[in-house]
């Protein structure tokens, strides 16, 4: 049985194996490449109604001079908080605290200008009414702002 092969089992029947896989791949490729001709059934597509008003419109952009750009949702400026001491972390836990009572902080740092002896807020001029609401909840010092310091801003400067 271990004889010379014929030609038929050097030949043909390897080409046949041969011939067998490459068509199975052929088969496998179109339809994992959807070559085949053969139509499939379409999903039936939702139709979806779109009102004429949207329901959470923007408000046009005011063109009243008296609005105040800088100013909040609650008509309040914005606040840097600056840590006036040597308290790591001072600025910033003040900052979470403003932020959990709707103030928008703008920045927070620490404090580079002359020493101050107690909490104080700097306001621009026409940020008084946002100074004293921030103050009863700091019980900070209220001082007009100088020319140097922000003028969209109130500057709280924590010494507690």
């Amino acid at each position: 049985m271990s004889g010379p092969q014929t030609f038929h089992q050097k030949v043909t029947i390897p080409l046949v194996v041969i011939l067998a896989t490459v068509g199975g791949l052929f088969l496998v490729g179109t339809q994992l490449m959807d070559l085949n001709s053969t139509p499939v059934a379409e999903e039936p597509v939702a139709e979806v109604s779109v009102s004429a008003a949207p329901i959470n419109p923007v408000p046009a952009p005011s063109t009243d001079a008296s609005v105040d750009p800088n100013l909040d949702v609650n008509g309040r400026l914005p606040v840097i908080v600056l840590n006036g001491t040597d308290i790591a972390g001072l600025a910033k836990s003040m900052s979470d605290d403003l932020h959990d009572a709707d103030w928008v902080v703008e920045a927070t740092g620490n404090w580079e200008g002359q020493p101050v002896l107690e909490t104080t807020i700097f306001y621009p001029a026409d940020g008084l009414s946002s100074a004293e609401e921030l103050a009863t909840q700091t019980g900070g010092t209220l001082v007009e702002a100088t020319p140097d310091m922000s003028q969209t801003a109130l500057t709280l400067v924590i010494i507690q």
